[in-house]
């Protein structure tokens, strides 16, 4: 794994998002979030916490996807350097 992706787990294991399970998926990150949570919902969350922890990181940038979902659905979301 490499080291922005580390950081960027260890930055998301910080977060209260209650329910949540991360992990290192080969060249991204997988996010399992609860069935009962609505995953738009989550993902529009997701993606407007994620600007402001982008501010956080130290390592140099490099690209970064993140899937979210649950077994009924996915989404996949990429971070650009």
């Amino acid at each position: 794994m490499n080291a922005y992706k580390k950081e960027w787990i260890d930055l998301l294991l910080k977060q209260n998002y209650p329910g949540w399970l991360i992990a290192d998926d080969r060249d991204n990150i997988f996010i399992n979030i609860p069935e009962d949570q609505d995953l738009e919902i989550a993902m529009a969350e997701f993606k407007k916490k994620i600007r402001s922890l982008t501010l956080k990181i130290k390592t140099k940038p490099d690209k970064l996807g993140f899937f979210i979902g649950n077994s009924k659905d996915s989404r996949f979301y990429e971070l650009n350097a």
